[in-house]
């Protein structure tokens, strides 16, 4: 399959690749992180006379409980990115060893130089998300793609137009939890990365989402599920979204993205730096200090406008690359 790899992904825009992660190595300590930052934002949130109890109960049983407390934007806290809006000093994201661990992951990095060549560097257009049952989630974050449905997209679609037009992203989408149709999976209409770039507006809580997204349901689709340890590497123009959990579990998932060295992050000013190269000396940043080092700089770089990026919509000017014209044509 090694070998094959890039000719799989060109052709179905996606690739499955199965068990290249540890769990024990590779994904539980970042599980093991997220569990410290519930136990901080315990002592932070709950009564006093709970407390004890509180951190008494397992991941999903404490995360729930948090849930409860309507604490303000609580999945910005797991996120691995700094917020979108209303950057200050104190905005707070997940950036821990375990995460800089993953995205310099050999195993990855590995997979990654097959489609784009042995230059990479790492994109800052990445996200963590813990999905509750959707049961448990308030009807106004239904639609909110890191604690609920992802609505349809193409990755190309969050990035500036720089991005857009001139760079080659791949993004790793990594499963901490056995991922099915029942618990929300991602979706992904098939051999779509052949349409290109088409037009995304602004959908339910401010997200990229794809114009005229009805007319998916008329075209094929495939199920995107994966076991903890596999990774599935997406092309960036793909249309997918992810479907509802419906199960009693939680979904936790990561997506890290790569592009060539050298091409536009599409997210400036966050951190976009080489991870593997042919040349030692191009890669600067060599540990987790001065990562997250690049991180608290692009947050003072952020604060005077109080955003870290912002998503061009509508994409296209006009309706001729509206996905309606795209199919018809």
């Amino acid at each position: 399959m090694s070998q094959n790899i890039k000719k799989v992904f060109e052709k179905q825009g996606f690739i499955r690749l199965k068990g290249v992660l540890d769990y024990k190595e590779d994904l539980e300590p970042v599980l093991n992180d997220m569990a410290f930052i519930m136990d901080r934002l315990v002592h932070r949130f709950v009564p006093k006379k709970d407390k004890v109890k509180v951190l008494k109960y397992n991941f999903k049983r404490k995360y729930s409980y948090l849930v409860g407390l309507r604490i303000p934007e609580l999945d910005q806290y797991f996120n691995i990115r700094l917020p979108q809006n209303n950057i200050n000093a104190n905005s707070d994201f997940f950036a821990s060893q375990s995460i800089w661990n993953l995205i310099k992951n050999k195993k990855i990095l590995d997979k990654i130089e097959k489609i784009l060549g042995p230059e990479i560097a790492s994109n800052p257009c990445q996200n963590s998300r813990i999905k509750q049952p959707e049961k448990r989630i308030l009807s106004k974050n239904l639609h909110d793609g890191l604690v609920g449905r992802t609505p349809w997209h193409q990755d190309a679609g969050v990035m500036n137009k720089k991005g857009q037009k001139g760079t080659e992203l791949v993004t790793c989408w990594i499963p901490f939890t056995r991922t099915r149709i029942e618990n929300g999976c991602m979706l992904a209409v098939k051999e779509s990365h052949k349409y290109g770039l088409v037009n995304h507006v602004t959908g339910s809580k401010g997200q990229v989402e794809i114009k005229g997204k009805e007319m998916i349901d008329k075209l094929p689709s495939i199920a995107l599920e994966a076991d903890v340890g596999d990774i599935i590497l997406l092309n960036k123009y793909l249309l997918h979204c992810s479907l509802p959990n419906k199960s009693k579990n939680f979904r936790i998932s990561m997506d890290l993205r790569y592009n060539k060295a050298g091409q536009p992050s599409g997210r400036d000013p966050l951190p976009s730096f080489i991870v593997k190269s042919k040349s030692k000396n191009k890669i600067k940043v060599q540990n987790y200090k001065q990562w997250i080092a690049l991180w608290e700089e692009a947050k003072v770089k952020c604060i005077p406008r109080k955003w870290s990026y912002k998503y061009p919509l509508p994409t296209f000017k006009g309706n001729r690359r509206d996905l309606t014209n795209i199919i018809s044509s």
